[in-house]
């Protein structure tokens, strides 16, 4: 920030874009702001609105600030005025959340959201509010906190669920000094470092917590970033900043993958994911203003130089992708695209609520362009790093990264990484762009040796997949409503196709195994596995991979040495990657830092 606390335009104007896109949604007689897409007051999204607002205006000057301000307070009216009795229970929640489908998002969620912002704006505003609004805003933030996040923060069986929670509860504590909140986000930072892996990962949701596939337990580029950043914003708020940061001892585990997870160009990994469902592309950047807060979070605790270089690659990932309007995109639309992209699950309202959390990191954000240039732009470090408990290995060279993995748990089209058993992302550093992305939905994977074997069988693909087909149900319905009549007629075909009759295939590949661990030995990694249907289910066979850096660029070979009796074999090299040799049970090639198909 600048000696008289001001921030460069370029960071706060693309944040007061979203915001003015937001606001231009608002109804005019109620004041509500209402989703363009699924046509409802996203409560837990309004309230990103109002911190959006509030942060905006701690940098703003005359009336301006005073615009910006009048819309937090106008909004948390809206807020406290959605706190509703859960019909005979003792819990307070803000509607919609859970009541309405079309919310698309939980009490929980929505309650951490709205607990914190209208804590925020009475402790940001003080005495500009009314006595009145003080105490109407504050009894709402701790009602709710009192009687339904302390209880959440210790029930609920998704990570990223009791972390937000945490944050709505931490911030009523600061209003009300009632010690059980504060207890509660200590027995939660406690509850969340038993379910981190030794890596640094958190399950999206852990089998032991109740989640209804193997898959949902694998971990998540999405949510990595959430549960750091979430669980450091509570700590630091219930027990204040030097004794919240002694208390958070997950948060460097956290960041050394999520650091592991981010390329130069601050896209994470999308191979990665217990939820592939959410998205309608190889990666996405709707994640990137969590990013944010947990890479400032270690530049204001550590002044770590690869904070400052993540902080702006994930911002510039992030503005890349925002609209002339102002709105968010998950991810690209068109482009030199190595897939084809559909639209995601969530709505730019959701993802341009979640800027709040930028805005909230605006002061170590511009610290980290102040930074820019100071490192040369170096890599920290060269060579191999493997998260083994995700069993994912990066490999930084002088001019690509690369990203490979292993095994990973049991998954469908919904549930699981959707790739992997070898190569899942090559990112070249002079170009800026990928050389290779592992395909979602690719019949038969490039990098991988495939071919068939068996007859197709129905009821492996309706166990594999019938639920997704239940489900399209209602992404159906989602559609209808948005009027995207077509789009809403194809959403059962499309389910049948990729989560039933793809996993009903013959077709075996060695990209589908699960089981196969990566094998580190100096500067050369090994993966060897068998054949297995796209579900894991093992067939047999034997392949072997073996990665080595070559004069700055990746030599890869590719060795078939039992193909279990299948027909077809079949293998298709990477179109970015150079041909050194080939026959019908060998491969070898090589990635150099050239150009390739673009990402975005």
């Amino acid at each position: 920030m600048a000696s008289d606390g001001t921030l460069r335009p370029e960071l706060t104007q693309p944040l007061r874009r979203v915001l003015d896109w937001m606001l231009a949604h608002r109804d005019p007689r109620t004041g509500a702001l209402v989703c363009p897409e699924h046509h409802i007051e996203h409560t837990g999204k309004t309230a990103g609105a109002v911190v959006l607002a509030l942060e905006l205006g701690r940098y703003a000057e005359g009336a301006d600030r005073d615009a910006l301000f009048d819309v937090a307070r106008e909004q948390c009216e809206r807020i406290a005025g959605r706190l509703e009795r859960e019909g005979d229970s003792t819990c307070f929640t803000f509607r919609p959340g859970r009541h309405d489908p079309f919310n698309c998002s939980n009490t929980v969620i929505d309650g951490g959201a709205c607990s914190d912002a209208l804590a925020s704006c009475v402790l940001t505003l003080g005495d500009r509010l009314g006595a009145d609004e003080r105490e109407r805003f504050t009894h709402a933030s701790v009602l709710h906190a009192q009687t339904y996040l302390r209880y959440a923060i210790v029930d609920k069986g998704v990570p990223a669920q009791c972390a937000w929670a945490m944050t709505g509860a931490a911030q009523a504590y600061r209003l009300s000094g009632h010690e059980v909140l504060r207890y509660a986000c200590e027995v939660g930072a406690k509850r969340l470092a038993g379910v981190q892996r030794g890596d640094g990962s958190f399950p999206y949701h852990p089998t032991d917590w109740g989640a209804a596939h193997p898959g949902s337990a694998d971990a998540s580029a999405y949510y990595q970033s959430r549960v750091n950043a979430f669980l450091s914003f509570a700590l630091e708020n219930a027990l204040g900043a030097e004794a919240g940061a002694r208390a958070d001892t997950t948060f460097a585990r956290g960041l050394d993958l999520l650091h592991g997870l981010a390329g130069p160009d601050g896209v994470k990994v999308g191979a990665v994911e217990a939820k592939p469902w959410y998205w309608g592309a190889e990666y996405e950047v709707a994640s990137h203003p969590f990013d944010i807060a947990a890479f400032a979070t270690e530049w204001r605790r550590n002044r770590a130089p690869r904070a400052a270089r993540a902080l702006r690659a994930s911002w510039s990932a992030w503005l890349a992708h925002q609209d002339p309007s102002g709105a968010p995109r998950s991810h690209a639309r068109r482009g030199n695209a190595p897939q084809k992209r559909r639209k995601s699950y969530q709505c730019q309202f959701f993802w341009a609520a979640h800027a709040c959390w930028i805005a909230r990191s605006l002061p170590e954000l511009q610290e980290a362009f102040d930074e820019a240039g100071a490192d040369g732009g170096a890599p920290e470090r060269l060579g191999w790093t493997h998260f083994p408990d995700v069993d994912l290995a990066r490999h930084d060279g002088p001019e690509l990264v690369t990203w490979v993995r292993g095994a990973r748990p049991e998954g469908n089209a919904s549930h699981g990484s959707p790739a992997g058993g070898g190569l899942v992302r090559v990112h070249s550093r002079a170009s800026g762009k990928d050389l290779f992305v592992a395909g979602r939905f690719q019949r038969r994977p490039e990098a991988a040796w495939s071919g068939a074997k068996g007859l197709p069988s129905p009821a492996r693909g309706w166990r594999e997949g019938g639920s997704d087909v239940r489900f399209s149900r209602w992404l159906m319905r989602n559609r209808w409503r948005n009027g995207a009549r077509l789009a809403a007629l194809s959403e059962p075909l499309r389910a049948l196709r990729r989560s039933v009759l793809d996993f009903a295939s013959p077709v075996v590949s060695s990209a589908f195994d699960r089981s196969a661990h990566l094998e580190l030995d100096g500067d050369t990694l090994r993966l060897a596995g068998p054949f297995a249907h796209r579900g894991g289910e093992v067939v047999g066979g034997r392949v072997e991979h073996t990665l080595r850096p070559v004069d700055g660029g990746l030599e890869v070979e590719e060795r078939c040495v039992d193909d279990a009796g299948m027909r077809g074999l079949w293998f298709r090299p990477p179109l970015a990657a150079v041909v050194l040799e080939s026959d019908d049970r060998r491969v070898r090639y090589r990635f150099t830092g050239g150009d390739g198909p673009a990402t975005g």
